[in-house]
């Protein structure tokens, strides 16, 4: 009885989502089986997200956040509005790098302006094909708007050609994974729509969960709310 009150009394969590700081993501060591990507090169090849909207400063970004992590050189290749067409173009610059680990974070804006999913298959495949090799991790990141036909052509294709597939399912939902809508960072005034500070730790924390270098975030369910009656949850006694 006594640890029933106990329980109430400190209530249920806010019906928020969990709270991420960058600094959660960097207490996490990564193990000895990533020691080889220490050094190399780390390519984010990505959409707005990618190139940091709207995290506060740039350490704050989920590739600069992996990138310090696991002890990467990051080379980034990211522009707001990307699409899969894009991607196509950056590849040349991709494969120059010669990097030890790619993110492909696109897929956000072909679902947001409803590019046909045969097309973006087709794309979506020309790009993990083309940065694909035996030296090169790869890792597709799913859509932040959600999409479970894009997820399931970007899940496919990543395992395809022997990428993983990292999702962001449910992650859209979380309102702290969001940035305050006219607030300030690094690239300018924040809209709500990108992630935040706590978004970008996520997806970090997803990134280096699906290196076995983290633990996997937590995302959801939202708490239920109490059965029991405020009075008894606010006075014990």
């Amino acid at each position: 009885m006594w640890i029933l009150l106990v329980v109430l009394a400190v209530g249920q969590p806010a019906a928020k989502g969990p709270a991420m700081a960058p600094s959660e993501v960097l207490g996490v060591h990564a193990n000895a089986d990533h020691a080889a990507l220490q050094g190399k090169v780390y390519v984010a090849l990505g959409d707005s997200i990618s190139a940091g909207r709207f995290a506060t400063a740039p350490d704050d970004t989920f590739p600069g956040l992996v990138a310090e992590k696991l002890g990467m050189n990051l080379d980034l290749v990211a522009r707001s509005g990307a699409k899969a067409a894009w991607g196509l173009q950056q590849l040349s610059t991709v494969q120059a790098a010669q990097p030890a680990l790619v993110t492909i974070e696109l897929g956000t804006n072909d679902v947001g302006f409803y590019t046909p999913a045969a097309t973006f298959a087709a794309q979506y495949d020309a790009i993990v094909n083309a940065v694909s090799g035996p030296h090169t991790r790869v890792l597709c990141i799913g859509s932040w708007l959600p999409s479970t036909s894009i997820d399931a052509i970007i899940a496919d294709t990543c395992e395809r050609h022997g990428g993983t597939f990292v999702s962001l399912t449910g992650f859209y939902q979380v309102n702290a994974f969001h940035a305050q809508d006219g607030g300030s960072s690094y690239l300018g005034r924040t809209d709500w729509f990108h992630p935040g500070d706590q978004g970008h730790a996520a997806i970090a924390a997803a990134v280096l969960s699906a290196l076995g270098a983290a633990p996997p975030p937590i995302v959801g369910p939202l708490p239920a709310p109490s059965g029991f009656p405020d009075v008894i949850r606010t006075h014990p006694k």
